[in-house]
């Protein structure tokens, strides 16, 4: 009962702390927005873990008690993929000013990314220092996307008409 008291007044007193953010200019330059998807990296631990992401909610309740905090690290199999911001808040802790993004994860599950330590770290790209690329440089050659296409007709995941159909849109047939 104890245990569950300083819960609540912590957890009472860290929301009378914290703002909730509705956009956030992060160190990359990106603007985020609530609904935004955050581009992941690879994880900065040794281990390929994320150190700046990690689970949040209930989830990260029950590994507190276990005295399990390494569990709180969201592994590597999240490297290169996406998220989508749910929530966002601003807390000064210790003195310094530090947002959050509360991101969807498996299921029920959320995580929390402190956002520009992950940048920071390339956990998120793009990292601090390297802007966003412009669409024409992540544009391929035509030749590379049909190769692309010709491949996944090769492994059956496209038909010869999904092939063809898009072999033609690619050339402007």
């Amino acid at each position: 009962m104890k245990n569950i008291l300083l819960l609540i007044i912590l957890s009472a007193s860290i929301q009378c702390y914290a703002q909730k953010l509705t956009s956030y200019k992060a160190i990359n330059g990106l603007t985020y927005k609530i609904g935004d998807t955050v581009k992941l990296g690879r994880g900065s631990a040794p281990n390929g873990s994320f150190n700046y992401m990690q689970m949040g909610g209930f989830g990260a309740f029950l590994a507190h008690k276990q005295q399990r905090s390494d569990q709180l690290n969201i592994d590597k199999s999240f490297s290169n993929t996406a998220t989508v911001i749910r929530k966002m808040k601003s807390a000064q802790i210790n003195g310094v000013q530090k947002v959050t993004f509360v991101v969807d994860g498996n299921g029920p599950v959320n995580f929390n990314l402190a956002i520009d330590d992950a940048i920071q770290t390339c956990e998120v790209i793009p990292c601090k220092g390297q802007a966003a690329a412009p669409v024409a440089n992540t544009v391929t050659s035509v030749a590379d996307e049909i190769a692309k296409l010709k491949k996944l007709l090769d492994s059956g995941t496209l038909t010869q008409a999904e092939y063809d159909a898009q072999k033609k849109k690619l050339l402007g047939l």
